[in-house]
C-alpha cells in the first residue's frame, strides 16, 4: 500500500512540475486568420494573402490517380502556391462569382504546432494543415489535400 501511495505521489509531483503549453485565444485567432488567408487568398486570387499564410518551405501533397489507375503523389511548393493564387484559379470554384464560406476546424494546438482542417462551399476538396509558430507567426508548413467524394444520385 505504501508503494502505491508513493507512486501516486511521484506521478502527481511530476505532472505539477511539467510546463504546459496551452493555447491562448490570440493563438487560436492567428491560426484561423492564417488558414483563411490561405484558402480565401486562393479563391480571391490574392497572392499576398497566400504568401502571408505560408512558410517558404511548405509542401502541399495529394494522392492522385492517372487515367490508367496508377496512383502517384503530387507535391506543390510554397512558391508555386503563391504564383497560382495570383492567377485564374477560380476555374476550380463551384461558383466563382458567389461568396465563399470557409469552415475552419482546429483539431489540436500543442506549443508551436497546430493541426487544422479547412473546407469551403466553393471547392470540392478538403485541406488538412500543419501550422507552426515560426519566429512569432503562425505559418502553414504542410498541407495534405483530398478531393471530396462525388455524390452519385
Amino acid at each position: 500500500m505504501k508503494t502505491l501511495k508513493l507512486s501516486f505521489l511521484l506521478i502527481v509531483m511530476s505532472l505539477l512540475s511539467c510546463k504546459a503549453f496551452a493555447q491562448t485565444p490570440n493563438d487560436t485567432l492567428a491560426i484561423k486568420e492564417t488558414t483563411l488567408n490561405y484558402i480565401e487568398g486562393y479563391f480571391y486570387k490574392d497572392a499576398a494573402r497566400m504568401e502571408k499564410a505560408l512558410h517558404p518551405e511548405l509542401i502541399k501533397r495529394s494522392i492522385q490517380k492517372a487515367k490508367d489507375g496508377t496512383e502517384f503523389i503530387i507535391n506543390l511548393s510554397a512558391s508555386y502556391m503563391v504564383m497560382r493564387a495570383g492567377t485564374n484559379m477560380n476555374k476550380y470554384a463551384a461558383n466563382p462569382e458567389g461568396p465563399i464560406e470557409s469552415k475552419v476546424e482546429i483539431y489540436d494546438i500543442v506549443g508551436n504546432a497546430a493541426t487544422v482542417k479547412v473546407s469551403t462551399n466553393q471547392y470540392a476538396f478538403v485541406d488538412y494543415l500543419h501550422i507552426g509558430k515560426f519566429k512569432g507567426e503562425w505559418k502553414i508548413i504542410n498541407v495534405f489535400w483530398a478531393n471530396k467524394p462525388k455524390i452519385v444520385d
